[in-house]
């Protein structure tokens, strides 16, 4: 069977059977009754999954296939990443990298902060809330900090407490205008690490086990929404996102860098 050519509409309607046969050995007249379908039905799908190789038949029932299963975590990130995309509407609108929009289904279950103008500040409160004491801090910073962020960085700072940011140019030199003495008191402190990349895909914070990533409007560079999870998934994923943009950083100790302060 050429199984390029598989039905993915037919598929989203199997896949309550492939999960139940998903790691132990099931009969027809079991799946009949855990799905409460006819045997007709059961007859049909048991038949087409096995052609298609995503169900195995033995003598003592029916399996899900390493491709079924395969199938299965293929259809779960689907489902996820329809609900994200629903839920997280308000951050999409203004952020819609591939780096975020292809892992969206991690953050199916994010919090989710929106400005308002009673409370503007509504996106970067997560980060002030763990930013404030940590044990671990990276971020990506594609625009200058919120006053607040600085602020805390600069109290870190005086206390030499470890931690990281790569940020882009454009970052660096609205950090510079806002405060050049806030940003120096971060940049020479010998617990900070600053690094420059000239494209990131957006801001985010990796805070202990919390990933922040914020959306800021392009014309007037405001937070206008966040997400926070602590999923283990996504908090692997930011951590390998991170020291891919780390590696091609240059650090603000480097000659290529003094040209941009």
């Amino acid at each position: 069977m050429d199984h390029h050519n598989r039905d993915p509409g037919r598929l989203l309607t199997h896949l309550p059977l492939l999960r139940n046969a998903r790691d132990r050995l099931v009969d027809r007249s079991a799946l009949e009754a855990d799905l409460e379908i006819s045997r007709a039905t059961a007859y049909r799908q048991t038949t087409e999954l096995v052609e298609e190789g995503l169900l195995e038949q033995t003598a003592g029932g029916y399996r899900t296939t390493g491709s079924g299963k395969a199938a299965l975590d293929a259809a779960d990130r689907f489902e996820r990443s329809l609900a994200a995309a629903d839920r997280l509407g308000p951050l999409l609108e203004h952020l819609s990298t591939p780096e975020l929009t292809r892992n969206i289904h991690l953050f199916v279950d994010a919090d989710l902060a929106v400005a308002t103008p009673q409370n503007p500040n509504a996106p970067i409160e997560p980060w002030l809330d763990r930013f404030e004491s940590f044990d671990y801090s990276r971020s990506l910073v594609v625009a200058g900090c919120p006053p607040a962020i600085t602020e805390q960085g600069v109290n870190h700072a005086t206390n030499d407490v470890d931690f990281e940011a790569v940020c882009t140019p454009l970052a660096l030199q609205a950090d510079q205008n806002a405060s050049k003495e806030a940003f120096e008191t971060i940049a020479t402190a010998e617990g900070p690490s600053l690094y420059t990349h000239p494209d990131l895909p957006f801001t985010m914070g990796i805070i202990d086990e919390s990933v922040i990533i914020i959306g800021f409007d392009t014309e007037t560079t405001l937070p206008v929404a966040s997400i926070t999870t602590d999923r283990p998934e996504a908090l692997l994923w930011a951590k390998q996102l991170y020291s891919q943009y780390k590696r091609e950083s240059t650090g603000l100790e480097e000659p290529t860098t003094k040209s941009l302060l």
